[in-house]
């Protein structure tokens, strides 16, 4: 096993491997993915994979992993491999799910006048017909900037079900541009290698697969909470130029998925820490001079306002987005992700529920048990790692346990949910352990969709658990570390 040290060396200290050949090998993977979509896919309706496309798409995606991995964060041109391998996939069907179908539905609906809040998905004409049969019977679940968003693209295909798929991945192509712009600002503020930061966090297969392949809007989401980040470490106007900009960004974000909200607690946690001269690229930012005075109660009322500032212009913000719409998605009618079963354990004990138990009372018992787990790993998050009034402690993991709280806890987890924490993660300067834990769920979440597409999360998760303990146990005895490990 020691031979394949090369293959699985620690990137950041490794320099690109032959990049240019792995580049075409990748793009060549990406093209069979596109391509096997194409020929198992008669006439667009549901239904489990052919067994021969997994035994397709697996080794694409395994090439695709590692091209990725040899290119490296070294590679000074990473828009190169993430514009060839993302390019197949703008005309690619919606890959490993049909959540593109919703929109496209409810972009129909939008174009007509017809208020998707009270009209099932499945009652969207020819666009109704391709949506999953979880949600056929379901009104729309997103907020109303979603909405407006669907209707747009709806209107400029005619609502044709193929290019109106297509012309949703123009808005995620703008995400992975306004990501890419972000997180470089950010590496800088943060004395990080920008090179390092695109590639782990942008350039990863599940980024791009899942964003450009999979059309899901959780790309504009992800890209306006990162950039509300950013925004939350600009301390002019005396401070508050930057919780007053991220508010607003915090604010759109939501009003493309609700979700977005998480990222605030996040965007309060960075603000605080930069107001430090001990963190961060704080000394080098008007206004830096700013800091609670230690074990003072001037600084919980300072970080009082740090949190009430930014929270008050995101829910402005997202009522005024939603002024033509309303909240219809909160209706009871709206699609609940618990519905179908995904990666989430309650999603698991909520499948088992329905056989003594009515649909809805599994539902609402999960749904409930999430949210009390949800609210008190919050808290333990921020009792461990969250902001006090005369210490920032570690925003970043309190950022990121936020995040993953959610995915872990809520009732669905899906493959695309971790984009939300991928390119916040190398910002978390941590050790050897956490970097191999996030290569092995990096892996698994890129294999994980051409399994799923054929057999329900609880069998194809085992599955792909085997190798991937095997690879942790490698990585472990032979001291391998993704990625730098250091502390801050």
């Amino acid at each position: 096993m020691d031979r394949w040290i090369g293959w699985l060396r620690p990137a950041p200290d490794g320099h690109p491997r032959a990049p240019w050949w792995w580049i075409v090998a990748g793009l060549v993977a990406i093209l069979s993915l596109v391509g096997t979509q194409f020929v198992d896919a008669p006439g667009l309706l549901e239904r489990g994979d052919s067994w021969w496309r997994a035994a397709v798409s697996l080794p694409a995606l395994v090439v695709v992993l590692l091209a990725w991995w040899q290119i490296g964060p070294r590679f000074r041109r990473q828009w190169i491999p993430a514009a060839a391998w993302s390019a197949p996939m703008l005309m690619a069907l919606p890959m490993y799910s049909r959540d593109a179908y919703a929109y496209a539905a409810q972009g129909w609906m939008v174009a007509r006048g017809i208020d998707p809040y009270t009209t099932a998905l499945g009652d969207a004409g020819q666009p109704g017909l391709l949506v999953g049969v979880h949600w056929f019977e379901t009104t729309a679940v997103y907020p109303a900037l979603s909405l407006e968003l669907f209707g747009a693209l709806a209107q400029l295909t005619g609502s044709h079900p193929y290019w109106t798929t297509v012309a949703l991945r123009l808005p995620n192509l703008l995400a992975l541009l306004l990501l890419g712009l972000v997180l470089r600002r950010l590496a800088r503020r943060f004395a990080l290698d920008e090179g390092l930061v695109i590639w782990a966090g942008l350039t990863n297969p599940i980024m791009l697969v899942q964003w450009v392949g999979g059309v899901h809007n959780d790309a504009l989401m992800v890209a306006l909470g990162v950039a509300a980040l950013l925004a939350a470490t600009d301390l002019g106007w005396r401070g508050w130029r930057g919780l007053i900009v991220a508010g607003v960004l915090l604010g759109l974000a939501m009003g493309v998925k609700q979700s977005a909200a998480l990222y605030g607690l996040g965007v309060v946690a960075v603000a605080w820490a930069v107001r430090f001269r001990s963190w961060g690229a704080a000394p080098a930012v008007a206004g830096s001079d700013a800091h609670p005075a230690r074990g003072s109660a001037a600084g919980w009322w300072r970080l009082a306002l740090t949190a009430v500032v930014p929270g008050v212009v995101t829910i402005a913000v997202f009522a005024l987005t939603s002024l033509r719409f309303g909240f219809g998605w909160r209706s009871p009618t709206a699609g609940n992700p618990v519905g179908a079963m995904s990666n989430a354990p309650l999603s698991w004990v909520a499948e088992g529920l329905r056989y003594p138990l009515t649909d809805d009372a599994a539902n609402s018992i999960v749904t409930a048990v999430s949210t009390l787990l949800i609210l008190a790993a919050v808290a333990v998050a921020w009792v461990k790692l969250g902001p006090r009034g005369d210490d920032p402690r570690d925003p970043w993991a309190f950022a990121m346990a936020v995040l993953a709280a959610f995915c872990v806890l809520g009732p669905a987890l899906q493959p695309w949910y971790l984009t939300w924490l991928l390119p916040l993660y190398v910002f978390w300067r941590t050790g050897a352990r956490w970097h191999r834990a996030w290569l092995v769920v990096v892996v698994g979440f890129t294999l994980l969709p051409a399994l799923q597409t054929m057999m329900p999360p609880l069998i194809a998760m085992p599955l792909v658990a085997v190798p991937l303990g095997l690879l942790w146990r490698w990585m472990a005895r032979a001291a391998v570390s993704p990625l730098p490990a250091a502390g801050r």
